[in-house]
């Protein structure tokens, strides 16, 4: 069984439920398109992501999740090592908007981190809407169900004068 936990760093709330995450992705970690090892992700508010995201992108501001392959990302063959940093203040503000739980949206950045470990990149429009496809489809697998996909709404027919 591959390692997956969830850490509680500076910010993180105490009431999310970091058993509960790690089994979750835990069980969504065969539908990944690499065979994953071990997930480490460290759960962080605004400051410490910000601090973080200087530090290791030279990028001001917060962000969703930072992720660093503990593997060999040149071999194809070798299994996903990842530690992740996850912000729970980034979560938290989406999930409001996607009304959903703030646990909910943290375990897609977790799948979004992994899948950057996997190789996924995000940095050209392709790849973005990729990445979040390849997201949708493993949380469906893993019963879930879609996070990043906004809803569809039927369409309202318009009058034409």
């Amino acid at each position: 069984m591959p390692g997956v936990t969830f850490h509680a760093g500076e910010g993180c709330p105490p009431s999310l439920d970091r058993d509960r995450l790690a089994r979750d992705l835990a069980a969504l970690l065969p539908h990944f398109p690499r065979p994953v090892a071990r997930v480490d992700a460290l759960l962080v508010g605004d400051a410490a992501m910000d601090a973080a995201h200087r530090r290791y992108s030279g990028v001001e501001g917060t962000t969703d999740v930072l992720s660093f392959p503990g593997h060999d990302e040149g071999d194809p063959a070798a299994a996903v090592e990842v530690d992740l940093i996850v912000c729970t203040d980034v979560a938290a503000r989406e999930a409001a908007l996607r009304g959903h739980p703030t646990e909910r949206e943290v375990l897609l950045y977790a799948v979004h981190g992994t899948l950057h470990a996997c190789g996924h990149r995000d940095d050209t429009e392709a790849g973005f809407r990729a990445i979040h496809a390849e997201e949708d489809r493993i949380l469906a697998a893993g019963g879930i169900g879609a996070v990043y996909a906004a809803p569809t709404r039927p369409e309202t027919p318009t009058s034409q004068p």
